[in-house]
Parts: structure tokens; C-alpha cells; sequence
């Protein structure tokens, strides 16, 4: 099982959400529409502290947002 995971990770290759980036957050969008990453998964890595993806994505735009204002 873990050969299988080191595999699609080489193919799909994980990044750091950007709050900043249309890509991410139109993924993120799209997750919240449909409650699937893809047929390729979640394009990013979860960060420390955070212990979901999606925690994670809501806490950084909530941040991001009050720090606009």
C-alpha cells in the first residue's frame, strides 16, 4: 500500500496552499461544491498545526481576509 501512495505522489506532486492563487482557491471552491479533490486528489500538503486540508484552507482565507481589512 505504501508503494501505491509514493507512486501517485510522484505523479501529482503536492504544493503549499497560496491564498493569493486563483488555481487554489477555484480547487478549494470546487471542493467545497462537489466534496472531492478529483480523480488526482488534494493538490496540497497539509501544514502543522492543522490537522484536515480543509481546516487548514479556511483558517489561512479567514486570515488572509481580516488582514485586508
Amino acid at each position: 500500500m505504501v508503494s501505491f501512495f509514493n507512486k501517485l505522489n510522484a505523479r501529482f506532486p503536492k504544493r503549499q496552499f497560496n491564498v493569493d492563487s486563483k488555481e487554489d482557491l477555484r480547487a478549494y471552491k470546487n471542493f467545497l461544491a462537489t466534496r472531492s479533490w478529483g480523480e488526482n486528489g488534494c493538490p496540497f500538503e497539509l501544514e502543522w498545526p492543522w490537522l484536515s486540508i480543509p481546516d487548514m484552507i479556511s483558517h489561512k482565507i479567514a486570515e488572509n481576509t481580516v488582514a485586508k481589512v
